[in-house]
């Protein structure tokens, strides 16, 4: 909000707004339409689009992870379903991920619904209230599915590739992480694959 002037979230309670992460932003939000549509044939971006200011007001070139960058540093070298080190037992709901990350049947109230007034009950959780991997990052599993730079395939290819970049083009973009809304533990998992439209 402080760098676009506005925030796009659905969830807008007022006491606990500002401790949420952003969500419902789309992948041209972030990198832009024009210029930032173009990777992997260039690391441009639009001049307006959030990582063209954030580049603009610092002089970095910040950008979203590749696919395989992301899982990279969400496993933080654990080879299990989550970065905790621990595996699921169940794929539609574990207490495994209770400590790890918000997904939708570990919302304190145990409700399932929520609003966009909903407080951190239900909906997406405070950032940082989880668990962080031995890294020290936080939320990688569940709260907020996020963007990768890589356009999203059903073949990853070989796994001997070392910070292999995705397809050349395509119709949707790599998310990754699951979200406060996953129906199933596994959508949150270390190795667990979405995908989504840029706009």
């Amino acid at each position: 909000e402080l760098v676009m002037g506005s925030n796009p979230s659905y969830f807008t309670n007022a006491t606990c707004y500002a401790t949420r992460p952003v969500e419902t932003v789309s992948y041209d939000m972030i990198r832009g339409s024009s210029e930032g549509a173009k990777w992997p044939s260039t690391n441009m971006v639009d001049a307006t689009s959030f990582m063209g200011r954030i580049r603009a007001k610092t002089g970095l070139a910040f950008d979203l992870p590749t696919e395989a960058q992301w899982e990279y540093a969400c496993r933080a070298g654990t080879t299990t379903a989550l970065n905790s080190g621990k595996d699921l037992t169940w794929y539609l709901k574990d207490d495994s991920m209770n400590e790890v990350g918000r997904y939708r049947y570990n919302f304190p109230s145990g409700s399932e619904g929520y609003s966009g007034m909903s407080d951190l009950s239900a909906g997406t959780a405070a950032v940082g209230s989880y668990k962080p991997n031995s890294w020290g990052l936080y939320d990688m599993h569940g709260n907020v599915e996020e963007w990768c730079l890589d356009w999203y395939t059903s073949s990853l290819g070989t796994s001997s590739a070392t910070d292999p970049k995705g397809p050349s083009s395509g119709s949707e973009r790599v998310l990754r992480g699951g979200g406060f809304g996953a129906t199933k533990a596994e959508k949150c998992r270390s190795a667990s694959r979405g995908r989504g439209s840029a706009t």
